[in-house]
């Protein structure tokens, strides 16, 4: 269902070049401006609780997410895992990285310098199997 708009039309959705910015204000609103547009306008979002799967629904979902995983090709998931891991790896360079960069950080503050290094690495590794739909080993097993 298609949220409903409060007061003037936004513009066609073709003459938009630019992104829409949407900002929460309370639950069910949300005001939304179109670059081009000058105007504000106030959208009605759908009710949340209608969007929420019940525990039933979410326990079916996740079934049926592992039966597609487990009848998913060996080469695939191989290749998914290699994938994932390759990600890892790239974490880990960029938090040795950013972590090694940080030398005057190490000799006043050495517990702040390893958050600023691990808050870098592994959830920019997570970030992008995550985007790219690689399968990470422990996820599986």
């Amino acid at each position: 269902m298609p949220p409903s708009v409060i007061g003037q039309s936004p513009p066609h959705p073709h003459s938009v070049t630019m992104l829409s910015l949407a900002l929460i204000t309370a639950p069910g609103l949300a005001l939304v401006a179109r670059a081009p547009a000058p105007a504000l306008f106030a959208v009605r979002a759908p009710n949340l609780a209608m969007q929420l799967a019940t525990p039933p629904e979410g326990y079916d979902g996740a079934v049926a997410a592992g039966i597609k995983k487990a009848n998913m090709d060996a080469g695939k998931i191989f290749g998914l895992g290699l994938m994932s891991g390759a990600h890892i790896g790239f974490g880990a360079f960029l938090m040795l990285t950013v972590g090694g960069q940080c030398p005057g950080l190490a000799a006043t503050n050495p517990g702040l310098q390893k958050i600023v290094a691990g808050a870098f690495g592994l959830p920019f590794g997570l970030m992008m199997t995550l985007v790219t739909g690689a399968e990470l080993f422990t996820g599986n097993t």
